[in-house]
């Protein structure tokens, strides 16, 4: 009887272990496709702050050449975006 009692024994445990592979195989697979979803997510909202802060300065400077009062800090700020452009032209140039 010992004998039988301890190979029950091992296929129960070999059972547990064989549902617990397939939790954690399961688990890994949706938090890999969670991952993915947040990535997406991430590289989305990136590229929105990107385009957020494009327009921003876009306005900025409008409002900056807008204003008659701003006229030395609208100079300032375009020849600071003519520089930014020089920079970019070199580096295009390498």
């Amino acid at each position: 009887m010992a004998g039988s009692d301890i190979v029950r024994s091992v296929a129960d445990k070999v059972e547990r272990l064989l549902g617990e592979n397939r939790r954690l195989r399961d688990e890994t697979f949706r938090l890999g496709a969670r991952n993915e979803r947040l990535k997406a997510e991430n590289r989305d909202l990136t590229e929105r702050i990107a385009r957020l802060e494009q327009r921003l300065n876009i306005l900025e400077l409008k409002e900056g050449l807008s204003s008659a009062g701003n006229t030395r800090q609208a100079v300032a700020r375009v020849n600071r975006l003519m520089r930014e452009v020089d920079k970019c032209i070199t580096l295009l140039n390498r």
